[in-house]
């Protein structure tokens, strides 16, 4: 799968991670596996590592219909939400932009961005084990 997610504990945290070519079916289809999730809480913050995004082919109507939508997951009674995007530079910093537009405007919609790992888990704060595993071995299982 493209886009997969598991929920991490001590503290919670909903961990997305993007890998190889990415379309707007495969965002519509986890985004919307990820909502009906029952471990999603209302501010749960989250981390979405987009560093192994090769590339992307976006039908970008299709994409913005269902962005549009992201206010029925997301509801703004439910309060601020943290979204961490873990982007280094080309196709994966593209893709958490492209991301982060819709929230433009959002009054509880938190959104931080950073090009390394070390910078990510600064703003998470601080190092997470858990995380860094999980990230290690999704590397190294990646296709070459």
């Amino acid at each position: 799968m493209p886009i997969d997610y598991q929920f991490l504990s001590n503290p919670s945290l909903a961990f997305i991670y993007y890998q190889g070519h990415i379309t707007a079916d495969d965002l519509i289809c986890a985004a919307t596996r990820f909502a009906k999730e029952p471990t999603l809480e209302p501010g749960l913050p989250h981390f979405f590592d987009f560093s192994r995004v090769a590339s992307y082919d976006i039908d970008y109507p299709k994409y913005f219909a269902f962005m549009a939508q992201l206010a029925d997951i997301y509801p703004q009674e439910d309060g601020e939400q943290l979204f961490v995007f873990y982007a280094p530079e080309g196709p994966p910093a593209e893709m958490a932009e492209m991301a982060r537009k819709p929230w433009e405007g959002s009054k509880t919609a938190i959104i931080r961005a950073a090009f390394t790992l070390n910078e990510a888990l600064d703003i998470l704060g601080g190092p997470r084990a858990d995380l860094v595993s999980l990230i290690d071995r999704l590397a190294e299982d990646a296709p070459a």
